[in-house]
Formats: C-alpha cells, structure tokens, sequence
C-alpha cells in the first residue's frame, strides 16, 4: 500500500494526502460502502475524455454494473473506449475515492441500458483535509497512548482517518513535533505508529485542547487494521441514516 503526501499549505493547516488501496478485501468493502450510500459517481470516458454521471447497482464476483451513463448517448460512447476513470466523492468526509476500469459488456434489459465494468485492481484515496471527521463513540472507542515530554498520557482518539488522528489533551503541544511509537488501542486490536503534531487548537468548550496529527510512520498491516475500523464506522453510520 503506498501513501504519498502531495500538497502542503502549512499556514492553512491543510494536507491533501493519497492512499493507493490494493487489498481485495478493503477494495471490496469500499465498493460496498459506495453501493449502499448510493454515491453519485463521476465517469470520465477516454479517450474521448467526456465526463458523465451515473451509480452503481450491483456488484459481482470479478466486475461491476453501473447504471446507463447520463445522457443516454454515453450508451454509444462507451463500448468505444478504453478506459473509464470512475470517482466517488464523499463531499461530508472531504475525500475522494477513484480507480480506472474498462468497459466488459452492456446489459439490455427491456428500455434500461447499463454496462458491465471490471472490478478495479487498485483505489485511490484522496483526503482533502488534514483531519477526516470520522468520529469514534462508544461502540467504536479509541485510545491513544503515548508520551510528551517526560510524561506518558492516554486519551481518547477524538476522530481519525486514513491519514491523521485527532485527541482531545489538557496541555499544548508542540506543532510539527513527531510523537514516536504511539500505540491506538481500538475494539480488540493495538496498532503502533509515528504520528506528527499538525496543529493544537484550544477548546473553549472544555478547557482543553484539540490535538491534530498526521500518520507519519506506520507499518502496512497496522494500516490495514485502521482502515478496516474507519471502514466499519462508515458502514454504521450508512445503516443508521438508511434507517431514518
């Protein structure tokens, strides 16, 4: 899995972050989450490089059906093509997932036209924000545990994404310090990494401060245990809204 820093604006405290996502499992639980919530995707056609809209509708063992593209000539585009680039933006998150597949079939069906594309091999994450307001609650806690200075804490993660970490903290700490093998505990699990200070925000609320890190350093596997706990947050809260 490779995570590449693109853009730094450190007067704004914003960092645009990629993740390029390569496990079938995660790959198939984000194409699952992206069906449920009914995400509007964005299909760029090349080479024409004309740019439509449409959804997917079911998901299959090696490839996917999304619905006719919009307008309806996207139906004699398509089969022309090479490369379809599909992205799905989760505008409350602030990240953008895309990956590149190809047109395999059209399914007729009465007067509905939609295409069969295959299952990517690859997803790009991108994260728009330095922090991803994926929150924790009681059913999903998180804990942080490390050390500042001479003195070790132990908080609890405020909210966290494929890239940073947030936790609310009585003291100030230092922006761009690294805080070197931090443990986050979480349902059964204990993940280690690097973390670095992004900003440390005071709280009028409580008193205290809001912690904002990025992942600085961590190993692959203990990635993957993050993301499939995001990816579990999301899948709950898409439930809890279905249900409403």
């Amino acid at each position: 899995m490779d995570v590449n820093r693109q853009e730094t604006d450190s007067g704004a405290d914003f960092t645009v972050n990629t993740i390029r996502i390569k496990k079938n499992e995660i790959i198939d639980q984000i194409i699952n989450n992206i069906l449920v919530s009914k995400i509007e995707l964005g299909i760029t056609v090349f080479p024409y490089n004309q740019f439509f809209k449409s959804y997917l509708i079911e998901i299959k063992p090696k490839y996917l059906v999304i619905d006719s593209l919009m307008p309806f000539y996207g139906n004699k585009i398509l089969p022309k093509t090479e490369y379809l680039k599909i992205n799905a933006e989760s505008g409350n998150h602030g990240t953008d997932k895309h990956f590149l597949s190809k047109y395999k079939d059209e399914i007729i069906s009465g007067e509905e036209n939609n295409f069969l594309i295959y299952k990517p091999d690859e997803i790009v994450i991108v994260e728009k924000r330095s922090i991803l307001r994926v929150s924790t609650n009681k059913f999903n806690a998180a804990y942080i545990y490390s050390s500042y200075g001479n003195n070790d804490f132990f908080y609890p993660v405020y909210d966290l994404s494929w890239n940073s970490i947030s936790f609310n903290a009585v003291k100030t700490m230092e922006k761009g310090l690294i805080l070197k093998n931090v443990t986050v505990k979480f349902l059964d699990k204990a993940v280690n990494m690097d973390l670095k200070i992004i900003h440390s925000t005071y709280n009028s609320n409580d008193g205290g401060f809001r912690i904002g890190c990025s992942i600085d350093k961590i190993s692959d596997k203990d990635r993957d245990m993050i993301i499939n706990f995001i990816l579990g947050i999301e899948r709950q809260n898409i439930n809890y809204n279905l249900e409403e």
